[in-house]
């Protein structure tokens, strides 16, 4: 595998070319609907935080109309393969080994807000294969970043009564954007307490999620 340069958060034309020749034919296979739109901040300096169903999940809420150019931390298997690594470095992805305590691919993570970049991450760290679908608890990740940078959590729940495939309808929902002071939490904040921070994120994606699977 190549070694992914984490030393700059780089500019790549393909991201564009991608979303407008790919993103009208992916809205049509999978019924994508947008609701929410109005909560996405117009400054940068916030983390998209998304409920993971499958591994579309960043192009889902990348397809939106009016979003910044998403940078998404994607597990480091997906990029042993030099021509899937290639495809998803270009498209702003970065690795991150799941359940390492990866502090590279999280000051990366840090470099990319300070930027003005938009950081996308799934807080519960894998995709949810069964428990219907139901949002799981998170891992710290989503807390540290807010907490260290300043930025706000914008919180997206992937919603769909089934398992998502093609021919699915989707409902991608945005939340308001939670402050990184409403997490609670400072440097002195205990790993429980940081945990317990990034779990009132995934609270308000399962509330949404909830919320919109069963017509409210």
């Amino acid at each position: 595998m190549k070694e992914f340069d984490y030393s700059t958060v780089p500019h790549y034309k393909f991201y564009r070319f991608a979303i407008k020749v790919f993103g009208p034919a992916f809205k049509r296979i999978y019924h994508i609907t947008y609701k929410g739109m109005e909560n996405i901040p117009e400054d940068k300096k916030y983390i998209v935080a998304i409920n993971h169903t499958c591994a579309l999940d960043p192009v889902f809420v990348a397809l939106a109309d009016g979003i910044p150019a998403l940078h998404f931390m994607a597990k480091t298997e997906l990029f042993e393969n030099p021509v899937v690594a290639w495809v998803i470095t270009h498209l702003y992805g970065f690795p991150v080994k799941r359940g390492q305590g990866d502090t590279t691919a999280v000051e990366y993570a840090k470099k990319i807000i300070a930027e003005d970049h938009v950081l996308a991450i799934c807080p519960e760290g894998k995709r949810i294969k069964d428990k219907d679908g139901v949002p799981q608890k998170a891992k710290a990740g989503v807390a540290l970043i807010a907490r260290d940078t300043g930025a706000a959590v914008l919180p997206v729940a992937i919603c769909c009564k089934e398992k998502i495939v093609k021919g699915s309808h989707l409902t991608v929902r945005f939340g308001e954007p939670i402050k990184a002071s409403e997490l609670g939490i400072d440097e002195n904040s205990s790993r429980e307490e940081v945990k317990d921070a990034a779990n009132i994120v995934m609270q308000k994606i399962s509330e949404m999620r909830e919320s919109e699977l069963s017509g409210d």
